[in-house]
């Protein structure tokens, strides 16, 4: 599958989730029309690139991410900006780094394929850690951004560099996708059982 059609297809199980109420198990604390209006800015800005010198551009979506991402930090920092909330943001950055290097350096350690090997690991990884859906998305947004800029300007570093790609947004979406599936499997699961045990015991 080419770049970019697997963002088009999870963002379309998005948009289908949205109409089916589902808001709450893609991310809690954020209006509908919220998540509507960020879908669609982000994927206008995908056709836009910025040219710099040298032969360097990024694209808008690129950005976008960073300042969503930044400004859920600034509006939320008594609740998700915390010392573990910065822990969990430099692993999931390395943890993506040390991944996309070792599927470079020997394909052997690909089990699929490799964005989605990526995309499963670090969304168990971050199911795990974290459990509001807003911190879970900016660990996973920010810490890929970095890892990318860490990918981009100093382990394969090429010209001319292209900062926002769809095999990025491949994974990224793919990632936080998985995170809430995951999220929200466990959290079904265990209130399940906490209604049971407490049947039980009446």
């Amino acid at each position: 599958m080419n770049p970019g059609y697997l963002s088009f297809l999870l963002l379309s199980i998005i948009f289908i989730l949205l109409f089916f109420g589902w808001k709450n198990q893609i991310i809690q604390d954020v209006s509908r029309r919220s998540i509507l209006f960020f879908l669609l800015l982000w994927m206008f800005f995908l056709f836009i690139d910025i040219p710099f010198a040298d032969g360097y551009a990024i694209n808008l979506s690129y950005l976008f991410m960073v300042l969503t991402s930044l400004y859920i930090c600034v509006t939320n920092r008594f609740q998700i900006v915390t010392v573990n909330f910065f822990l969990y943001l430099i692993l999931f950055s390395i943890l993506y780094v040390l991944l996309q290097v070792l599927y470079f350096i020997d394909p052997m350690f690909i089990i699929y394929h490799p964005r989605v090997d990526i995309a499963v690991v670090l969304a168990l990884l971050i199911a795990c850690l974290i459990k509001n859906s807003l911190e879970q998305f900016t660990v996973i947004t920010l810490g890929m951004i970095f890892g990318d800029l860490t990918l981009s300007f100093i382990i394969f570093h090429q010209f001319p560099l292209q900062l926002g790609t769809f095999e990025l947004y491949d994974i990224w979406l793919l990632t936080f996708i998985t995170c809430r599936f995951i999220s929200e499997v466990v959290n079904r699961g265990y209130q399940g059982l906490k209604q049971y045990f407490v049947k039980i015991k009446n």
